[in-house]
């Protein structure tokens, strides 16, 4: 019989309450400071925090703008970040909740319309288990997602599956591949491989034309984003509490390359993947000095600039899902 440990306890409740550091209550209390991007800004940043909050953020000037709100079947809920994944116009997300019993639900936002589609999703009957849930999305082409679902999100050691959502009908099919690593930061699918990094249990990589899980103990981790087809962005576990450092992983050698040897950085959550745009690998951070910026690194010359975000009244339990060139940029 598998026992609820500690650390899986700390998992769960990061996963299903609010982070204790995050401020953010009423979505009111938020200030609008910048309407439009500045002609400085390349980029326009579109980040989900847990409760469903969706911002804007300018990668220069770090402003912050409240863009809307992911509806949920329950306006309580908590969204596990690493199920949150951005395309085009479209944000994806899980909303997990006992109605009465474990439901998962696919929601799925408009960013120019600020609407949410709710998708309740009918999982295999293969897959069984009392607490059967999706833990984590990636994208696959423009028609389909690629899943994580454990069977038991309370019990350390479950065993998850992988399995195909087709965005046309919302079917869902088992790719028949299996592990029972925990912890899991965020997925990547490209081409017939996925890549699943966790915090430290090792990088797994599934190849869907075989079946075959690989698993790399040393690479740990969260925020995989795709920089070409044998690079990863990673951000590398590293020393003190929630600590990591940029970093590339060469899928096709197995091997991980710090970016810094010397330069960590705070990951208000562990969870949840980001995004790789400009030839900049992208992510939101904290340092002692900085309650929250965004960290933009350049995987070619190693060299990390960080822009605080002009707010200090924000849920930073948010990952960056998508982004776009900023209208006024030159």
């Amino acid at each position: 019989m598998k026992k609820i440990t500690l650390p899986f306890l700390v998992f769960v409740f990061t996963v299903f309450c609010i982070s204790c550091s995050s401020p953010e209550d009423d979505p009111e209390d938020i200030p609008l400071l910048v309407d439009i991007a500045t002609p400085t800004d390349d980029l326009i940043l579109f980040s989900v925090n847990s409760s469903g909050r969706v911002f804007l953020m300018g990668d220069t000037t770090g402003f912050l703008n409240d863009l809307g709100q992911i509806e949920k079947e329950n306006s309580a809920s908590i969204l596990q970040t690493q199920t949150m994944i951005g395309q085009d116009d479209t944000i994806y997300a899980i909303e997990y909740l006992y109605n009465p019993s474990p439901t998962n639900n696919l929601l799925v936002y408009e960013i120019s319309t600020n609407t949410t589609q709710i998708v309740p999703l009918t999982l295999p009957t293969t897959i069984t288990g009392n607490d059967v849930g999706i833990i984590a999305l990636a994208l696959n082409g423009d028609t389909n997602l690629t899943a994580i679902v454990t069977e038991n999100v309370l019990v350390t050691g479950a065993t998850k599956h992988l399995v195909n959502i087709n965005l046309q009908d919302y079917t869902i099919t088992e790719l028949g591949i299996t592990f029972t690593e925990d912890m899991i930061t965020s997925m990547i699918h490209a081409g017939t491989n996925i890549y699943i990094s966790t915090w430290n249990q090792g990088f797994l990589q599934a190849d869907t034309a075989t079946n075959a899980v690989t698993k790399i103990p040393a690479i740990n981790g969260s925020r995989l984003a795709q920089i070409n087809a044998t690079e990863l962005g990673f951000m590398q576990t590293s020393n003190g509490f929630n600590s990591a450092r940029p970093a590339i992983i060469d899928v096709a050698v197995g091997n991980v390359t710090p970016n810094s040897q010397t330069e960590s950085y705070g990951l208000i959550t562990i969870f949840g993947g980001t995004v790789y745009a400009n030839q900049q690998y992208l992510n939101l951070v904290a340092t002692e000095d900085l309650y929250f910026g965004v960290l933009k690194t350049d995987m070619t010359t190693g060299e990390s600039t960080l822009t605080p975000i002009i707010t200090s009244n924000v849920d930073r339990n948010m990952v960056i899902v998508n982004t776009r060139p900023a209208t006024n940029s030159n």
